[in-house]
């Protein structure tokens, strides 16, 4: 009888695995990163999508998925890549191949998890903006991102809406874990460390809301900011522990962070009533913030 492998040995071999040299008409240049349940590429998109862009981000999906699953992905990217935003990432193309592919736009600073180089805490609080605008105009058009975090937040540079040279931040790789493999628990579909991001009601069963998403704002602005993670380091290969101690514990807000950031992470993750209604609310206060 074969043995489901967990979720360590499919991440340990996945870090193993050769960088392939092409994946479907793509060329690969090399390994970016490993995401959520896939791995992220450097690669030359092929002459078919005539785009001037050199290079772009290509996401392989770790899970192999049917046709039908394929078209779900395929639809949401659609409606994903359709949302009036300057600050989504734009999605160029999918591809059906042992597994689910799309590329997108490819930032060289990285992301707010990763960023290649130092960041200013004012570049910090503007990218946070521009991809919580980017959530609102997601949720204005019905979607909710479902992954919300740093890493999930790349840095632009020299390229801003309207011109100008600061860095800014875009929104990417939308959670389409729930529409490729329906049914799965977040056990099953990521790592530990997008539980600290995720809103405890969606642990328990909610859906996707503004409400939760305003809650992934609000942690993902402390642990951009702080550098620290409301529930400390959770163990990023344990994703059932990691539950457990965000459903057994509150989040504890770092004493050092500013008492207007402090105010802004403390109203996302409030209860009922308390929290901002939309995410367009929480930019404003981050704006208002970096003034």
């Amino acid at each position: 009888m074969d043995v489901p492998a967990t979720p360590a040995a499919l991440a340990t071999e996945r870090a193993t695995s050769p960088t392939p040299a092409a994946v479907a008409d793509y060329e690969i240049v090399r390994l970016l990163g490993e995401g959520n349940h896939g791995r992220f590429y450097l690669a030359r998109p092929p002459a078919r999508l005539g785009l001037d862009d050199e290079f772009v981000a290509l996401k392989v999906f770790g899970d192999r998925v049917g046709e039908q699953a394929y078209e779900r992905g395929v639809r949401e990217l659609r409606a994903f890549a359709a949302v009036r935003s300057p600050y989504l990432v734009r999605v160029f193309d999918a591809v059906l191949e042992d597994s689910f592919v799309y590329a997108m736009e490819y930032f060289p600073l990285g992301s707010l998890a990763s960023p290649a180089r130092p960041l200013s805490q004012a570049a910090v609080l503007g990218a946070l903006e521009h991809a919580t605008r980017a959530a609102h105009a997601l949720h204005e058009s019905g979607l909710a991102h479902g992954d919300i975090k740093p890493a999930n937040i790349l840095l632009a540079e020299g390229d801003e809406p309207g011109g100008g040279d600061e860095i800014g931040g875009r929104l990417s790789d939308l959670g389409l874990a729930r529409f490729l493999n329906p049914g799965n628990t977040l056990t099953g579909m990521g790592r530990a460390s997008s539980v600290e991001f995720t809103d405890p009601d969606l642990l328990a069963g909610a859906r996707p809301s503004r409400r939760t998403e305003v809650w992934a704002l609000g942690a993902t602005i402390h642990r951009a900011i702080s550098g620290t993670g409301l529930y400390g380091e959770l163990p990023d290969a344990q994703p059932l522990l990691a539950i457990r101690k965000v459903l057994s514990s509150k989040p504890a807000i770092d004493p050092a962070l500013a008492a207007d950031v402090a105010d802004l992470v403390r109203a996302c993750l409030a209860a009922d009533d308390a929290r901002p209604a939309t995410a367009e609310e929480v930019a404003d206060r981050l704006a208002a913030i970096s003034r």
